[in-house]
C-alpha cells in the first residue's frame, strides 16, 4: 500500500486502486462505491456527514479517476469486488456497511454473495435487483449498442449521460467532468460489462438489513424495479428522495443523509 497526500493506493498485480479513509479507526465502517463513470468524489456530502461517527471508505473502481484500468478480457464486476475486499482487509476492517450507487449497487450485492461475513448491511442507491435475470437475448445486442455509442461525439456523450442522471447543475457538471475523465472507450466498455452482468444475474441474497433508495425523478423502470425488489426482500426499507434523479445523494444530500443516518443508527 502506498499513500499520497489525499489518499492511498492499493498495489495489486492488476494495477493500482485509489481509496480514501475518513473518521475514527475504531468506529463502525461504512464503505461507499460509486456508479459508472463517477469516482470517489461522488460521496463527498456523505463523507462530511458521517466522518465524525463512522470510519468512511471511498474508492475509485478500475477505469475511474485515479485507479488503473483493467485488462478488458477480465470481468469488471468480479475483479472490482475482489479489489474492494482487499482494500478493507488492508485497513483491518472485518465487517462494514456497504453503500452502492447504480453500478456500485451491483458490486455491493456481489460483496454480500462472495464475502457474506464482511457485510453488516447493504444500502442500494438507484440500483436494481440482479436476481431477476434479464433476457439472455440482450447479449446479442451488446455489439450493436457498442457500435452506436461509438458514433456519438465524446462531448455529446458526456452531456447526454450527465443530464439524464442528475437535476442540480453542479451535479450535472461534476458528472460531465467525471465522464470525460473516464473516457469514451472505457465508458462504453463498462456499459457493455453491465449488460453482460444483467443477463448473468445473481443468486438470491441472504437476509440482512437493507436500505433501498431512489429519487422521485428517476427513470420509471428503476423506480418500479426498486419497489419490486423491496417487496421481495424481507426486512428491507424503501425510501424515495424528493427533488432527486439518479445521483440521489448529490441532488438532495440533506434528505439522503437523513435517510442514511437513520438507517445506520438502527444497526
Amino acid at each position: 500500500m502506498t499513500e499520497n497526500n489525499t489518499g492511498h493506493y492499493l498495489e495489486t498485480e492488476l494495477g493500482r486502486v485509489f481509496y480514501q479513509v475518513h473518521g475514527p479507526e475504531d468506529a463502525p465502517a461504512v464503505v461507499l462505491t460509486h456508479g459508472v463513470a463517477m469516482d470517489h468524489r461522488t460521496f463527498a456530502p456523505q463523507v462530511e456527514a458521517l466522518k465524525d461517527d463512522y470510519r468512511v471508505v471511498t474508492w475509485d473502481m478500475p477505469f475511474h479517476d485515479r485507479s488503473d484500468a483493467l485488462d478488458k478480457s477480465l470481468s469488471f464486476s468480479a475483479v472490482s469486488t475482489d479489489l474492494l475486499e482487499k482494500i478493507i482487509t488492508s485497513l483491518g476492517i472485518d465487517e462494514a456497511i456497504f453503500v452502492g450507487l447504480s453500478l456500485g449497487s451491483f458490486i455491493t450485492s456481489k460483496m454480500t454473495l462472495q464475502f457474506p461475513e464482511r457485510v453488516r448491511a447493504e444500502v442500494h442507491v438507484s440500483g436494481s435487483a440482479m436476481q431477476s435475470t434479464y433476457p439472455k437475448l440482450l447479449r446479442a445486442f451488446i455489439p450493436f449498442i457498442s457500435f452506436i455509442l461509438r458514433l456519438l461525439p465524446e462531448g455529446m456523450m458526456a452531456d447526454t449521460f450527465s443530464r439524464n442522471k442528475a437535476l442540480k447543475e453542479d451535479t450535472v457538471a461534476y458528472l460531465a467532468e467525471a465522464v470525460t475523465q473516464t473516457g469514451k472507450d472505457s465508458l462504453i466498455h463498462l456499459m457493455c460489462e453491465m449488460m453482460r452482468d444483467m443477463t448473468d444475474g445473481l443468486p438470491e441474497p441472504p437476509e440482512m438489513p437493507r436500505l433501498i433508495v431512489y429519487g422521485d425523478h428517476e427513470k420509471p423502470f428503476v423506480i418500479k424495479a426498486s419497489k419490486a425488489w423491496h417487496e421481495r426482500l424481507p426486512g428491507s426499507e424503501l425510501v424515495e428522495i424528493k427533488n432527486a434523479h439518479h445521483i440521489v445523494n448529490q441532488d438532495n444530500p440533506q434528505a439522503f443523509n437523513q435517510a442514511l443516518q437513520a438507517f445506520l443508527k438502527q444497526l
